[in-house]
């Protein structure tokens, strides 16, 4: 019977090492350890918000954000839209982790 107890042993310290190795991994894989990104319905609201309210654009159609943009401080993107007849981009960069952006001109 000495015999067998170091195997179970053995085994249950395997058994519980991969199980905690795959727990990690699906963590991993699922995304809690990768960084926050921001909501993009509600960036893509505020951005037109910005450009009705600061730049004193009110034709604007069409505007999209790029999805699962890093809430990391000075990332930069650029979101799409058309403001009349023209299409022209808009400079986004993110300030802080709150998460605050600023939003440029048209350009």
């Amino acid at each position: 019977m000495k015999q067998r107890k170091p195997k179970k042993r053995l085994l249950i310290t395997t058994v519980v090492v991969l199980a905690l190795t795959g727990g990690g991994l699906a963590a991993w894989w699922l995304g809690p350890f990768q960084d926050d990104v921001l909501d993009q319905q509600s960036l893509q609201q505020g951005v037109a918000t910005v450009l009705r309210d600061s730049y004193g654009e009110h034709n604007i159609r069409n505007l999209h954000c790029p999805a699962d943009q890093r809430i990391t401080t000075g990332h930069t993107f650029e979101c799409s839209v058309e403001i009349g007849d023209r299409k022209t981009a808009v400079p986004i960069r993110v300030l802080n982790d709150k998460p605050e952006y600023e939003v440029g001109a048209p350009r």
